[in-house]
């Protein structure tokens, strides 16, 4: 276990390496971590997963993004522009230590950011791993703006906003405040306009989606089956699969999901 800085294009990217055990050596993974608050409550699963990778023979690579984290910056200057290269820094760093066989793994909206990249870039990576990916940037923005809005109800003091005119705010160039957060619009625009559906990512051989549902009988969803469906008519290959456990990302208390942890490392296994 190592943890050192990455030189990113906007300051230094706080990063851990976690060097695979004495065996045959399979590959690297790079975490592609979830937004704000998010981030932060799936820290300990994030690290859970990554020592799992390790002891089966994977270098893991987790960082953190420009001006979240232990990385310089402050959230309010992070660009999506900004994240796209510091994901691409990350993906350099491993480069440079040799590995070829490169895998990422995402977290919520750091799916839409690693297909973003992988859609612009020309990158050696044939395998994506999310956990509970975002598909739509304009849902999931309307979703925290709700924050804001339901905030304000709680609050006779606070002027009573709608998420529409709050995405209108976003969209001539205003900063938003969510949940103490201070949202950039140069972070959060580009984010309103990205589709997973619309996003071609032809290096990519498979793309697995792991859903985790509270809901021991749940079936997956319909939006990830459609997603899928779509995917696999252009050629490309998606596997999902439903875990049974606790949102981490969302919940109040730090929560673990150890069936995640042992179906996320059988995923190179799927056909």
């Amino acid at each position: 276990l190592e943890a050192f800085f990455i030189e990113g294009t906007a300051g230094r990217l706080f990063a851990v390496y976690y060097r695979p055990a004495n065996c045959k050596f399979k590959g690297a993974v790079m975490h592609i971590p979830a937004f704000a608050e998010e981030m932060n409550k799936s820290r300990r699963m994030v690290a859970l997963q990554a020592r799992k990778f390790a002891a089966e023979g994977y270098a893991v690579l987790v960082f953190d993004l420009f001006g979240t984290g232990d990385s310089e910056g402050e959230f309010s200057a992070a660009t999506w522009a900004i994240w796209m290269q510091d994901v691409l820094s990350a993906y350099q760093w491993l480069i440079t230590q040799g590995i070829e066989k490169i895998h990422f793994w995402t977290l919520r909206s750091g799916f839409l950011l690693a297909l973003n990249v992988l859609e612009e870039n020309i990158c050696n990576v044939a395998t994506l791993i999310s956990w509970q990916p975002i598909l739509d940037g304009e849902q999931f923005v309307v979703q925290l703006l709700r924050l804001r809005v339901a905030s304000a109800l709680l609050d006779k003091n606070a002027p009573q906003e709608k998420t529409s005119g709050l995405k209108q705010k976003l969209l001539d160039g205003q900063a938003i405040e969510v949940a103490g957060y201070l949202l950039n619009s140069e972070l959060i625009n580009p984010l309103l306009k990205l589709s997973a559906s619309k996003m071609l990512t032809k290096s990519l051989e498979k793309i697995t989606v792991l859903e985790i549902s509270s809901n021991h009988e749940a079936a997956t969803s319909p939006v990830y089956t459609k997603y899928r469906n779509d995917f696999q008519s252009n050629g490309q290959s998606v596997v999902l699969n439903t875990i049974f456990g606790a949102q981490f990302w969302a919940t109040q208390e730090t929560a673990e999901v150890p069936d995640l942890l042992i179906e996320t490392l059988a995923c190179f296994n799927y056909p």
